[in-house]
C-alpha cells in the first residue's frame, strides 16, 4: 500500500489547517499476518504493517524478521497440531497522534501451552511525512522538567505492579538514570505517552509488560513545541471509548484483539473475575497490547440479590485474580446489567463506569446493525458498550474502529477519556461519558 507523494504531503499542509475530519493519509496503515507451522509443529504468526513510507516498513520488517529468525528455532516441540502448544507471535502494533506522528511497537511473545514464557519488544516513532525517527529527546529537551516527571512515573507505577513484591531496586535505579530513561521503548497514543518496560527487568520470572502511562495534560507543558503540536489531539479529533464486557472468551476475545491490532485501536476490557484464571493468557494479551483492563464483578449475576458484605469481599477476589494475571489491580468497575445503585449502597469503593451508547450487540445483532447503531448515535465523549463474547464482535469491532477513524474520532481508553478533561475517577461514583468534563448520562 504505497500512497502517491501528493497524499503524503497533504499531512504537512494540514498542520496549519482546520481540525481534521478523517484519518490523515499519512496515518493510513494496512496490517496483514502470515502463519507458519514449523517441522516440530510449533507455530509462528508474523504480523506485517504496510504504511505510506517504504523506509518505515523496511525498518519495522527488519526488527520483526530478526525476532522470527532468532526465536523461531527456540520453540519447543508441540505435542499436537493445535496452536495452543508452542508458538511465537510477532505483532507490530501501531498508533497515531497529531497529524503526522505515528508509533509502532514490535512485540515478540513466546508461549507454551498458552503460558507466556518470554517477551521482547522494540518501539519506533516516526514523522510519517518525512520518515524521520522521533526520540524521547525530541519530545522533551535537555532542560525540561518532563524528565523528572517521567522518572517519578517509572518509580511509582513500576512499584504498583505486584503490590506485595518489591521491584529490583538496583535495576530500577539503572533504568531511571537520565540516559537510560531517554532510551526506553515508548509509544504515543490518543491522550498518553506510554513507556514499555519488560517486567522481567524488575520482577524476575515475570514476562508481561510494565506499562508506564503519562497523560498528555500532565506533560504537554514540558514538551518541545513540535511535540505539543503532535499531541494536541483534542484540537484535531473528537474522542470516544470502545469497551467490551463479559470476557474473556477463547475464540471471540482473541479475534477481537486481532481486529484491534489491524485497526491500530485501543479499547477497555471489563473482565469477569471468575474467568481470569482460565483465560489469563488473554487478559495478559489485552494488557500487553495496550488496552485497559478493568473489572466486571466476579460473577455475571444480579447484584440486587447479593449481600453487601459479599460485594465488598468480591473486590479483593477480583483484584487478586487480576494481579496474578497482569500485576495490577482494577482501577474501576462496570456492574453487570448496569445495577450500580446496589454497588454504591454496598460501598465497594470502585469508580463505576456505565456507557452512553449501547450497540445492543448482546441481542446477537449482525455486525452491520451494530455499526448502524454507532453511526446513528455516536457523539463526542461517548462510551460505547460491546461484548467480546459475541460471535459478531470481532467483525463489529473492526467496522466500528474504521468508521470512527474516518469520521474524525480518536479511540481512547477509559483512563484517557477522563484524563483528557482532568476528571479524577472517584469511588462509588457513576460515570456515563466524558465531554468537556461532563460525565452525566447523555440526554436523548
Amino acid at each position: 500500500m504505497k500512497r502517491l507523494l501528493a497524499l503524503v504531503l497533504a499531512c504537512v499542509i494540514l498542520l496549519g489547517a482546520a481540525p481534521a475530519l478523517a484519518i490523515e493519509e499519512c496515518h493510513r496503515v494496512e496490517v496483514t499476518k502470515k502463519d507458519t507451522t514449523q517441522e516440530n509443529k510449533s507455530f509462528i504468526r508474523r504480523w506485517k504493517v504496510d504504511t505510506v513510507l517504504d523506509s518505515v516498513d523496511e525498518e519495522l520488517a527488519v526488527i520483526a524478521d530478526e525476532y522470527v529468525e532468532r526465536l523461531g528455532p527456540t520453540l519447543q516441540k508441540a505435542k499436537n497440531n493445535t496452536n495452543s502448544n508452542s508458538r511465537l507471535d510477532v505483532v507490530t502494533r501501531h498508533s497515531r497522534t497529531g497529524l503526522t506522528w505515528m508509533s509502532f511497537l514490535v512485540q515478540a511473545r513466546v508461549t507454551y501451552h498458552r503460558d507466556l514464557i518470554g517477551q521482547e519488544i522494540t518501539s519506533r516513532t516516526f514523522d510519517m511525512t518525512t520518515g524521520e525517527r522521533i526520540w524521547l529527546t525530541d519530545i522533551f529537551d535537555a532542560e525540561s522538567e518532563g524528565w523528572a516527571i517521567l522518572e517519578k512515573a517509572v518509580r511509582e507505577q513500576a512499584a504498583a505492579y505486584w503490590p506485595e513484591v518489591t521491584p529490583d531496586q538496583a535495576a530500577l535505579e539503572e533504568i531511571c538514570q537520565r540516559q537510560n530513561l531517554s532510551e526506553l521503548d515508548f509509544t504515543l497514543h490518543g491522550m498518553s505517552l506510554v513507556l514499555h518496560i519488560p517486567a522481567y527487568r524488575l520482577y524476575p520470572e515475570k514476562n508481561t509488560l510494565l506499562e508506564i502511562t503519562l497523560m498528555y495534560p500532565e506533560i504537554r507543558p514540558y514538551m518541545t513545541e513540535k511535540a505539543r503540536v503532535e499531541t494536541d489531539n483534542l484540537a484535531y479529533y473528537k474522542t470516544c471509548a470502545l469497551t467490551f464486557d463479559d470476557g474473556p472468551s477463547r475464540t471471540n476475545t482473541s479475534l477481537t484483539l486481532n481486529s484491534l491490532v489491524e485497526a491500530g485501536a485501543r479499547a477497555t476490557f471489563f473482565v469477569l473475575g471468575n474467568r481470569i484464571g482460565e483465560y489469563d493468557d488473554l487478559v495478559q494479551r489485552e494488557h500487553d497490547e495496550g488496552h485497559a483492563v478493568a473489572s466486571h464483578n466476579w460473577n455475571h449475576n444480579n447484584v440486587s440479590k447479593v449481600k453487601a458484605s459479599t460485594m465488598r469481599a468480591m473486590v479483593g477476589k477480583c483484584d487478586t485474580a487480576l494481579i496474578a494475571a497482569i500485576g495490577i489491580p482494577t482501577r474501576y468497575n462496570r456492574v453487570p446489567y448496569g445495577l450500580y445503585n446496589q454497588m454504591i449502597k454496598a460501598k465497594t469503593g470502585w469508580p463505576l463506569i456505565q456507557w452512553s451508547l449501547d450497540t445492543y450487540d448482546w441481542r446477537d445483532l449482525s455486525s452491520k446493525k451494530v455499526l448502524w447503531r454507532v453511526q446513528q448515535e455516536i457523539s463526542d465523549g461517548d462510551i460505547i458498550l460491546c461484548h467480546d463474547i459475541k460471535d459478531n464482535t470481532p467483525k463489529s469491532a473492526a467496522m466500528i474502529a474504521e468508521y470512527l477513524a474516518e469520521e474524525g474520532f480518536m479511540l481512547l481508553t477509559i483512563d484517557e477519556l477522563f484524563a483528557k478533561d482532568g476528571v479524577e475517577l472517584k469511588g462509588d461514583k457513576v460515570y456515563y461519558r466524558c465531554v468537556d468534563g461532563d460525565t452525566s448520562i447523555k440526554k436523548k
